[in-house]
Formats: C-alpha cells, structure tokens, sequence
C-alpha cells in the first residue's frame, strides 16, 4: 500500500495504527495539499456484512459530528473494491502511549483534559450518537495537548437497538473490556451514561496509571465490572483531592440511573473541583423508592399540619360564635353531636372495639412492629386521646404485631410441611423451595439460608428440599425422537438441540448430551443434545484444539470462519475449570478463523489448518 494512489488523491505514506476492522495511513492529499489520515477496511473483510456495516456506520457516526476535539471525517469513498474514510491527521501521540511513557498524568492536565473529552463526547450525544467504545488508545493528544476523540466504529445511533457484544476480530469485546460499563458486560444497550462510565474508566487510569478493573481474561474482567466496587484513587495517589475521587466514583457507579446523566453534568462537577477540593458537593439522584418515601413525608406533614389548621379553624368558629352569642349553637354542633375520642394505647382489639363502639365511632386498625409493646396492644391512635369527634367517624389504631424479630431454629431433617408450618407459626410469610439432589427422603430439608439465628419475619427463608430424582439414562446413538421420548418418560425435559459432525455417527442421531449418563438428576431438568449432520467428508486440525477454562460451569461455544466465508457452531457445552482438549472438524479443508466463546463473550480468536 506505501506509494499507493487512492482515488487519484490520495497518495499513501505510512502505517501510523491498526486495528481489528482497519488499518490507518498517513497520506498526501493532492489537491488540499495537506496530510490526512485515511482508514482502510482490511481486504479480508471486504466481503463480511457485518464489517461492512459497521465501517458504514463509524462514516455515518463522523458525518453527524464536528467539533474541536473530535477527529473530524474530511472524505468517504470506495477504491475497487476498498473501502475508505478519510480524516484531519493528528500529529502526536494517543492517551494509552501518553500514560504508558508518563506512568500517571498530573491531575489538573487530566481533569482539564477529560473536561475536553467530555466536551466531544457532548457533542456527540447531542447529534444522537452514543460512541461505545470511549477508551485512552481512542483519544489523540497532538503536539499543543489538544484533545481529540476518534473512532466511531461502533458507535450507535440513539434511534437503533443494539447490545454489546464480541465481534471485533481481535478477541476484545465491543466498548473494551477494561472499558466498557456494567450494563454493556451484561449484553444490554449502551446509551449515554454507559459512555460517561467509560470516561470515568480514562480518567480514573491517567490519576492512577492503571484501570480500575483487571484480570487474566475478558470474562474475568467483565465480571468485575458487574459485581466489584472500584478502589478509591486515594489509595493509589494520596494527593488526589476528595472532591475528584467523588466525581470519579460516581462517574463508575453500576447503577446507571446514580451516575451523571449528562456529560455536561459531569464536566461541572469537574471544574467545581478546583474551587471546592474537599468535596461534599457530588449528589447522588434519589431512586424510585427514596423519591416516593419522600413524597409520603411531606405528604404526612401536610395531613398533620391540616389536622392542625382544622383544630384551630374550630376553635375559632367556636370562639366567634360564643362572641356573637352563638353559646347554644356551639353546644348543639360541638358536644351533642360530637365525642371525646377515648385513651387507645396500650389496650387490646376487643377493649378498643368495645370503647369505640359505645361512642358511636368505628376503628380503622393497621399492623406494625414493635420491641416496645407487647403483640395485640395499641401503639398509637389518631386523632390523639381527648379529641372530639363527629359520631360514626374512624379512629385510626396502629396495633402491635409484636418484635420483627424471631430465632430461626434449624430445619435441616424435617419434613417440607412441617418446616413450613414452623416458619408460618412465627410469622413468616416469604418462603422459598429450592429442589436439590439428596439421598434423603424425598421432601426432606436438608439446608436452609439464612441459618439459624436471630431473624428478621420481614425476611424471606430459602429451603433446600430433596427432591425427586432419576439416573439420567445414555442417549448417544439415538435419533432425536427417541431420545425426547426416553427423556420425557424419564420425567427429564428436552433444553437446546444443537448440531454437529462426527466422522463415525449416522446423520441424524445423537453424538453429545449435557448431562452425563447415568448421574443421578432432579425430575425437571432440562437436557441439551448435539445431532450429527450429515456429511461427505470432514477435514481436521493437525492436534487437538485446547481451551483453558478459567471458572467453574462455563458455557463455552465454539465457531468456524471456513475458507468459504461461511460460520458454523462448531462445539457447544458446559464446561468445568481446567484444560479441556476438543476435536473439531470441518467439511471444508485450508485455512479457518477459529474462535471461542466464554458465556457469550469471546475471548479467543486464532487460524487453524484443516487438512
């Protein structure tokens, strides 16, 4: 490609990065006479759809934005059968290259710097782009220490519905893994607080040199951005300010809805860290349950403060009334027909019901706990002991239903029923039953969670039960409608059907099954098989194919790019921690793209000779 001519303009000069999808040049512009950057879709992928339109869409991303720290598109167009963006050519280094030669960045270059990046990023979500894959190795920092965010190729339109997922050619998940936010390591849409978490990776890794969540693999690392809390930046560098270790721990959070809701939000939290270095100004949004209970606050102070303005609004009516001479008048309204609303607290259902009842008044009871009053007796009532009170008006009565709290005895032994019957005696109302394989009787508890102890009855008790069970019969060999009916008259239930090749079984019937023959199963449970397809001949790699399985219970796929272009599902189970030798085999023969995946994240991609 050096020396190359595209388009009759372009003239090439030099490799200046690659990638998974592309390669970038340094080129000539012959007419603007300038230099210009001009990314290339590799030839290999000239011919696969989805490369195809993913490098579509970084142009079409490009064509919405322009701003000054964006890498900004000049020209699009197609030489033969290449593919081309052209771009400004920045002429510097990228921020990984710039943390990697520097260990950290000082902390007001990279707040000011990450308030530039924030700026692009603004820009973007404005014109309905969310990037997806905000990360250092992305941003070009040139010679003056201009900011510019680059390459939009798999960024997303807000309008269009897309999860993340692994297809980059290179083994790296969309968004990047070290990168990308929770609800993306999860499969779900990246929108633009999954961006700000991303900016909040950047930022985190140029105060402290390295990024907040790292591991042997990708899956690993993708758990971590789930379920792991981020460490201060504090512990690494205790010169960092509290208020920017705020605004960064809020920029990572896993709920999307408390992270900063817009990149300019998030930039003013920045720049008020210079002004306000000890912090305290970083707010988290309420959620849902914390906006209602608030509502009901001020909704209780309202009733109150009217119970309150009514009793004064009486007192007054009856004060102007006895002014005027109105003294019978107010004796008819407010005695006869009213009553002094009895002491309630500390009686039971049956003495309150009598008292209310000779008074000419109704009672309207709820339940609450107390470690003060005794079950059965009154807490508290409303309207207050010595009000009057119209006849056939409801006093409100909050009755004690005793301590939240009970001992949780252990249960393990005992029959399901009798278990049950315990925990509802003492007050229990949320119980879980969980089948587990057991040698004991059927219906017998053998665990329980929490164990014993102090409990809270608001809480509910999981109950492992010994369920039924049967010995999962072979069924290699079978044709599938035998073998779904030997699982149904098992009492088992037909999961995925896959399919496969194996050189000595018959088209048609089963080579693979996800449990093992034999092993003892809870009725119920779903059993996935492989059907051998038929086929010709079957080509196969010079040695056996290894995958090191990192955690227990992984479900791993494997899949072919043949020399055709074609991709099949070449292997698909469940596998335990450890190395695990697989025999692939293909119906075509050269060289494959061969590539594994670790519960739906790939973490592997390599090239394979079949002969």
């Amino acid at each position: 490609m050096i020396g190359r001519t595209i388009s009759d303009r372009y003239v090439i000069k030099q490799v200046v990065g690659t990638g998974g999808m592309a390669v970038v040049y340094r080129a000539w512009d012959l007419q603007k006479k300038k230099t210009v950057a001009i990314k290339v879709l590799r030839p290999e992928f000239e011919s696969d759809r989805e490369f195809v339109r993913r490098f579509g869409r970084e142009a079409e991303a490009a064509a919405k934005v322009s701003h000054e720290n964006i890498v900004n598109m000049l020209d699009v167009g197609v030489d033969g059968e290449m593919r081309y963006i052209v771009m400004e050519y920045v002429d510097g280094q990228t921020l990984k290259e710039m943390i990697r030669n520097q260990g950290v960045i000082d902390p007001d270059t990279a707040l000011r710097m990450t308030i530039r990046i924030l700026a692009a990023v603004d820009h973007a979500h404005k014109n309905g782009i969310v990037h997806r894959d905000i990360k250092p190795q992305n941003i070009l920092v040139d010679r003056r220490g201009v900011v510019k965010v680059a390459d939009f190729g798999i960024a997303r339109l807000k309008d269009a519905s897309q999860t993340t997922r692994v297809d980059d050619g290179e083994g790296s998940a969309l968004g990047s893994v070290h990168y990308f936010s929770p609800e993306q390591a999860r499969g779900e849409v990246a929108d633009e607080k999954s961006d700000l978490y991303s900016v909040g990776v950047v930022l985190y890794e140029m105060l402290t040199g390295s990024v907040p969540f790292d591991g042997e693999t990708s899956v690993s690392v993708a758990l971590k951005h789930v379920s792991e809390d981020p460490k201060s930046v504090r512990l690494t560098r205790p010169g960092i300010s509290r208020a920017l270790d705020e605004v960064v721990m809020r920029a990572l959070a896993k709920d999307s809805a408390k992270r900063y809701q817009t990149a300019a939000e998030m930039a003013a939290d920045l720049r008020k860290t210079i002004t306000h270095p000890r912090g305290g100004f970083v707010k988290y949004p309420l959620t849902k349950e914390e906006q209602e209970a608030r509502r009901e606050e001020r909704r209780e102070r309202m009733l109150r403060r009217r119970k309150r303005w009514m009793r004064a609004g009486i007192v007054g009516v009856c004060v102007a009334l006895l002014v005027v001479g109105g003294g019978l008048t107010w004796y008819f309204q407010n005695v006869f027909r009213t009553v002094e609303v009895p002491a309630l607290q500390g009686r039971t259902a049956e003495e309150i019901q009598l008292l209310l009842k000779q008074r000419g008044l109704s009672l309207d009871s709820q339940g609450a706990y107390s470690e003060e009053v005794q079950a059965g007796l009154a807490i508290e009532q409303s309207p207050e002991a010595g009000t009057r009170l119209k006849r056939g008006k409801a006093v409100q009565v909050t009755m004690s239903l005793g301590s939240e709290w009970f001992y949780l005895e252990t249960l393990s032994g005992m029959m399901q029923e009798d278990a049950i019957a315990r925990l509802e005696e003492n007050g229990v109302t949320s119980i879980v039953l969980e089948p587990v394989l057991s040698d004991q009787e059927i219906g017998t508890v053998t665990g329980q969670s929490p164990s014993e102890g102090w409990q809270s009855r608001k809480e509910p008790v999981k109950l492992e039960v010994s369920g039924e069970r049967v010995t999962m019969p072979a069924l290699t060999g079978l044709m599938l409608e035998g073998a779904e009916a030997l699982i149904a008259s098992e009492g088992l239930a037909l999961g995925i059907v896959n399919t496969g090749y194996s050189a000595d079984a018959p088209a048609g019937t089963v080579i693979a099954q996800s449990v093992e023959p034999n092993s003892a199963v809870l009725v119920g449970t779903k059993v996935d098989l492989t059907i051998s397809q038929s086929q010709n001949s079957l080509y196969y790699p010079a040695a056996d194919f290894t995958v090191v399985v990192p955690l227990e219970n992984i479900s791993v796929k494997i899949t072919l790019i043949m020399p055709s272009g074609d991709v099949v599902e070449a292997y698909s189970a469940m596998l335990t921690a450890g190395t695990h030798a697989i025999e692939l085999s293909s119906t075509e023969s050269g060289m494959h793209t061969v590539r594994v995946y670790m519960d739906d994240v790939l973490t592997e991609t390599t090239s394979i000779l079949f002969e």
